[in-house]
């Protein structure tokens, strides 16, 4: 195995231990977001105008960034720079110091543009330190659910030491995030316990504890039944692997013709290895989960007891008296400070008396004004109903229209009635709809065999129209 510093320069961490790290930090996770987009390189140009507008926003916050000694900005030429040369001074500086500490690598390519590349280990430290920034959600089932499928799925049967090496590094993942959750828990208890007032212990277990811990890795491993569902059958298949000679030694062969391991034996050790891996951590599951389970309950302990204890603190006289003297030791001790001060105290006046309520005047409606109208509009307006009303289809004028038509007769075809224009085709669809519902002196009588009938533009069924009896 090689040696860290063979891989990663020696003064990489330099940066994040001087005054500006906060500022170097978000930095690294700006490098690191773009070049996920831009893989083959971001243009240093472009970098440039980012870190130039994140040390914009920084300093609009109230963060001051300090001057490096290797980088003087502006040197002698302070009164002369305004305040964007001094950001683009100051985001040139950072990436020179960047590059400097082997943290970036700046290419120079065709028609001399300059892009910015990450090396392998600084995009991969970067890649860790996003993710521990990040509260990101942990499906555990998937971890079961990839193990077995490596171990029992085609890629065992055609190339089964990938598929035994590739099944222990996720299970190996599985464990580390199971850890990882137990020591994160562990980290909670120790800082709940050292809130100074019951709303920090609250927003803590809620805001912080609950939505980070509880509802993204906590809720999930004991609500989720895929790691139940595969374990037993993955440690199933690892002893079918382990006393299997034939599987073992097929693994071991497949190994050395990936050329992943020179000799058979070396292989076959492995290939064992990480068998008995899979198997002493699903085999332990159980001790990790109740580890697990133990912690969380300290957790709540601890966060309950905190609250309690200062729900019950008495803020007295003397508890008063220690914080007032404490908060003075921390004062600073100089000649203008003073244990008292001075306020002035306004007496009784009129104008701090609350003014008497009046009672609601009562509501005073406007003054509705009638407008009459004129004779003319009036006459109008009948004339207007009237003819409408002479327009209008009712059931009398349609009864007196078949009537006339049907004259003496007791029946007719209703070809007779054929419309030659719009008002006479309404008209026919008056008298198909009286002639059905029962209440005209005539009805409908349709034909067992539907006629349909074209008069000029118009087409209609025919059917016979009955005169009815009277008292029919």
């Amino acid at each position: 195995m090689m040696n860290l510093f063979d891989v990663v320069p020696e003064g990489l961490f330099h940066l994040l231990t001087g005054s500006n790290r906060k500022i170097y930090a978000e930095a690294l996770l700006l490098l690191y977001e773009h070049s996920q987009r831009e893989r083959f390189g971001i243009r240093y140009e472009v970098m440039r105008d980012l870190l130039q507008e994140l040390l914009e926003t920084q300093q609009e916050t109230g963060m001051v960034i300090s001057a490096d000694e290797d980088e003087p900005v502006g040197a002698g030429r302070e009164d002369q720079l305004t305040l964007e040369d001094v950001s683009r001074a100051q985001a040139n500086a950072l990436l020179r110091r960047l590059e400097r500490a082997k943290w970036i690598d700046v290419e120079t390519r065709s028609q001399f543009e300059a892009y910015i590349v990450l090396p392998h280990y600084a995009s991969r430290l970067i890649a860790v330190f996003q993710e521990l920034c990040e509260a990101r959600t942990v499906e555990y089932q998937r971890f079961a659910f990839v193990t077995y499928q490596l171990l029992t799925g085609e890629e065992a049967k055609m190339r089964p030491c990938f598929a035994v090496m590739e099944a222990a590094q996720v299970t190996r993942q599985f464990r580390h995030e199971l850890i990882g959750l137990y020591n994160n828990m562990k980290h909670h208890m120790e800082t709940v316990v050292q809130k100074t007032s019951i709303r920090e212990v609250l927003d803590h277990h809620f805001e912080t504890y609950k939505s980070q811990i509880v509802d993204k890795s906590y809720h999930r491993l004991k609500t989720s039944d895929h790691v139940a569902r595969y374990r037993f059958q993955i440690l199933h298949t690892v002893q079918k692997w382990l006393l299997d000679r034939g599987l073992l030694q097929e693994a071991a062969m497949d190994g050395v013709k990936s050329e992943l391991y020179e000799t058979v034996e070396q292989a076959e050790y492995a290939v064992k290895e990480a068998l008995f891996f899979i198997e002493e951590t699903f085999v332990g599951l159980e001790e990790i989960f109740y580890q697990i389970d133990v912690r969380h309950n300290q957790y709540l302990r601890s966060s309950y007891d905190r609250a309690r204890y200062l729900s019950q603190q008495h803020e007295g006289l003397d508890r008063r008296l220690t914080r007032l003297l404490e908060l003075l030791g921390q004062q600073k001790q100089d000649a203008e400070y003073s244990l008292f001060a001075i306020n002035q105290v306004r007496g009784w006046s009129e104008q701090s008396l609350l003014p008497p309520r009046r009672r609601r005047m009562a509501h005073q409606p406007e003054t509705h004004v009638t407008v009459p109208i004129p004779a003319h509009v009036m006459e109008e307006l009948r004339q207007r109903n009237v003819e409408k009303m002479r327009k209008a289809i009712t059931r009398k004028k349609v009864d007196d229209y078949v009537m006339t038509r049907l004259g003496d007769r007791k029946r007719m075809e209703l070809i007779e009635l054929a419309p030659s224009s719009a008002e006479e085709f309404l008209m026919l669809g008056y008298v198909y709809l009286y002639g059905s519902d029962g209440g005209s002196r005539f009805s409908l009588d349709r034909q067992g065999k539907r006629q349909t009938v074209s008069v000029g533009r118009y087409r209609f069924h025919n059917h016979d129209i009955v005169r009815k009896e009277r008292g029919g």
